[in-house]
């Protein structure tokens, strides 16, 4: 009969460094896969951001806009970690004038910034009064609900 003195530790030692190699790798690319996760928010929060720039721009005019609002500085609370730029590209009369927008934050010590750009046609004539925004008829929200759930059933 061998005896076989050492090998049990041997074993553990083996699968103990087997172990320590595969928890490294897992919170290796746990930590990695959170930092990518908080530059993705950013980024849609960014986008977000321009988004209402633009909307901004598209309800006031570009010319109007671009004459009433400042074209650069900082998001109000609780975006204020956020800075914006614009750009107006304004060609000629008859074409829509090019809008481009920064906007640029910082990330884990590095200036990060995501930029779109867009086209948005200039506001011809004075519109007289504000625009009454309301339905023709008068919707019955509550009644589409239940019409809606009745022709599913059915």
């Amino acid at each position: 009969m061998v005896k076989r003195k050492g090998i049990a530790l041997i074993d553990v030692i083996i699968g103990s460094a087997m172990l320590a190699v595969g928890l490294g790798v897992v919170i290796s690319m746990s930590s990695r896969s959170l930092a990518r996760q908080s530059y993705a928010d950013k980024q849609i929060t960014a986008s977000w951001l321009i988004d209402e720039l633009f909307a901004m721009i598209l309800v006031v005019g570009p010319e109007e806009y671009a004459k009433t609002y400042p074209i650069e500085g900082r998001f109000e609370p609780p975006f204020n970690a956020y800075s914006y730029n614009l750009e107006f590209e304004d060609e000629s009369e008859y074409i829509p004038i090019i809008v481009n927008a920064s906007v640029s934050w910082n990330s884990a010590g590095s200036e990060r910034s995501l930029s779109m750009e867009t086209m948005i046609a200039r506001r011809h004539g004075e519109e007289e009064g504000p625009v009454e925004r309301i339905p023709a008829e008068p919707v019955d929200r509550e009644q589409r609900y239940w019409e809606d759930i009745e022709a599913r059933d059915n």
